[in-house]
Order: C-alpha cells, then structure tokens, then sequence
C-alpha cells in the first residue's frame, strides 16, 4: 500500500523536483485526480454500510435553574439546531412557554440548552431558566430530519431493525412525493418511506421510539489525501487472533480511525511484526487501538518495541495506489513540455485500463480532462492485444 507520505515523496523523486511549491500543487494535483477517478463509475469498493439509530419524537424532561441545562427522559435528536416546542402539565420552567418554537443546544445525548433562534442557538446563547417550574414538562421535536454519517454521498437502501423485525421501505421519489405523505402525520415503528434532502435523512412514518437500527447502504465519499504518516512510539503487544493493538509512548487519536498501521516486518523475532496493512476500526485511548480485521502476524509480547506506521491511504485498492502519483507526475512534465510526460501517461493509461478490467465496472462515461488540451479515453473503449 502506498500512503499520502509515500506518494508524496515519489511524486517529489519523479519530477525530480522537491521544493514545497511543486509538492503543493502535486497535492492538489493528486488528489483531484483520486476523486475524479472514483466518481466515474460504481465502483464495489466504495460500498459500505453505515448505522443511525431512531430517535423519540417527544420526552418528558426537567430543567435545572441556575445551569440553563434541560435532561430528558428519553432518547431524543440533542443537536444543536434542533426545532423543539414545550409543554407541561402545570407549569414550564420560568424563561419557557408554551405554542412558541425554539432550537436546541446540545450538551449530550440527553442534555441540552435551549435558544430562543437558531441564530442563538449556533451562538451557544441559551435562555436563562430561573426555576425548575411544575408538573411534568414535555419536549417535543419538530425536525424529523437528523444528519448523515459525515462520509456518506450516496443512500442506495435502507432497513431498520425493530426487535427481530427487519423492515425495508422505500425511498421517496420526489420531493413532491414526500411533501404530500408529511400532510398525514403520523408516528410509527414500521417505516414505509425514505427520503435525504440537504445531508440529512428522515423516514415516514416518523419512528415512535427511539433505539433502532437503521442500516444505510452507501457509497462513501472520497477524502482528500493530506495526512503524513505517524511513527512515534512502538506497539508493545499485539496478539495473533485479536483485533486489539497496545502501544508504547504512543499519541493515537481517534482521527486515525480509518487510517491503516502496519507494524514492520524484521529479521528480529521478538518485535517483527507480520509487515501487513490493517485499517483502523476504533482508537480506545492514546496507547489503544483496533483493527478492523483480526492480527495475523505472530504474537507480540510486552516490550516487544516494534516499530510501526499509521498511514492516510487512497481509496483505491490497493495495487492502484500509485494511480495518483503517476497522474501527478504526468501533469507536472506536461506543464514543464517535457517528453517525459509521454512515459508517465503510458503507464496511466495501463493502470486505468487495469482497474476497470480488475474490478469489472461496465461504465463508458470515463473521459478523463487533464486540463492541459490533452485527455484520457476511457479505457473499455480500447482493445489490448
């Protein structure tokens, strides 16, 4: 596997040009070729499913005078910006009325302040609730819509698990469609419709409790490529078998989920590690983490000192790691009109042609511009003899 620092530095060997200039812009250069290779057809390895959970459409809650802070009794969309009206059956809190809209600020998945525009509730400036009031207060929300996972680009289907029960609805076809089913609302835990607008997702019937299991099969979106490996400290223990991986003096953090580490094969028994990639699935602590698939190397016990690398990987499969790179060092001796060029664009064309046959996407869509009057035709186009 080749990561963001590898290709990097091929890219700065290739065009035999180091300086921080040229390796920006083959950066920029690379990572809009990542993308715009990835979106010109359906490829499988960008399928992944990714989960939500239902959310009460009301609660009863209390208020805590002096704090501001709002707890309720069930599972709720917390959100900052969430659409929400109060009732009670004697008395809200004082700063609270009843037939008035306001917005959310989020505390935690239970807590929250509340504001009296979305204005203030992005501004973090809440209402000052002076007493606890009486009787017993509910929320209800009025934003039947709740985000996206950050990487989704694209909801190919859904089911939602309700008990044992596993249901598929459908999704609406139009916006028209899905305003005229919100004319007869309704909350239910047997959904029929879905429907995205603006990143976030909504089902009709509106679920009526919270805590089940919306699965969403997706297409994930492709990040760009700007993290530099990371090395500091050793992997003190990894067990073949397992998932987990303990460190020493190291600073993992939870952006590296995602990422892939690789603990370095070596000629010493005691800290080699089996030099395969495994991505990260979760980060528990800064000397925590685990991998995605279990460990198949042999065993490292503690003191192991085995040197290892995090690295920020293309989207590609694998052996199309260095697609980028040689699209960047392509583009650079295009732009210095060097006949180099010529040798770099071969070896693209066989690296594209190779995917498409490897991964057997029928798409005849590809024509890829290199913003230099030049341009790469799709590669099913071509017969190779």
């Amino acid at each position: 596997m080749k990561s963001y620092t590898t290709l990097r530095t091929d890219y700065g060997i290739d065009t035999k040009n180091t300086s921080s200039a040229n390796l920006t812009w083959g950066d920029r250069i690379m990572n809009d070729f990542h993308k715009r290779l990835l979106s010109k057809a359906n490829w499988p390895f960008l399928h992944s499913s990714r989960t939500l959970t239902t959310f009460d459409p009301d609660s009863a809650f209390t208020a805590v005078a002096g704090t501001d802070v709002c707890t309720a009794t069930d599972i709720i969309l917390t959100l900052t910006g969430t659409k929400v009206t109060f009732s009670s059956t004697t008395t809200l809190p004082a700063g609270l009325s009843t037939s008035t809209t306001y917005y959310l600020i989020y505390q935690s998945t239970t807590t929250f302040k509340v504001a009296t525009s979305l204005a203030n509730a992005l501004a973090g400036t809440a209402v000052d609730i002076t007493d606890t009031g009486t009787g017993t207060h509910t929320v209800t929300v009025s934003t039947k819509f709740q985000p996206l996972p950050y990487d989704v680009d694209l909801v190919e289907s859904i089911s939602v698990t309700v008990g044992t029960t596993v249901y598929t609805p459908k999704p609406s076809p139009s916006k028209k469609h899905w305003d005229e089913l919100q004319s007869s609302p309704s909350t239910s835990d047997t959904p029929s419709w879905w429907f995205i607008q603006d990143g976030k997702f909504a089902l009709w019937p509106r679920p009526a409790t919270s805590g089940n299991i919306i699965e969403l099969n997706t297409k994930i979106r492709v990040p760009d490529l700007n993290v530099a490996d990371y090395t500091t400290g050793t992997v003190d223990i990894i067990t073949n078998g397992s998932v987990k991986v303990t460190g020493l003096t190291t600073v993992w953090t939870t952006p590296m989920v995602g990422r892939w580490i690789r603990v370095t094969h070596s000629d010493t028994a005691a800290s080699s590690g089996d030099g395969e990639w495994y991505r990260i699935d979760s980060v528990e602590s800064n000397t925590v983490l685990y991998l995605s698939r279990p460990y198949g190397g042999r065993s490292l016990t503690t003191g192991a000192g085995a040197t290892f690398i995090v690295g920020h990987m293309p989207s590609l499969p694998e052996s199309f790691h260095d697609l980028p790179e040689i699209y960047g060092a392509f583009r650079y001796w295009l732009k210095e009109k060097d006949e180099r060029a010529v040798g770099f664009k071969e070896l693209l064309f066989d690296g594209i042609n190779e995917l498409f046959k490897s991964y057997g996407v029928n798409d005849l869509s590809m024509v890829i511009d290199d913003g230099e009057d030049d341009f790469f035709i799709n590669p099913n186009l071509s017969i190779t003899l």
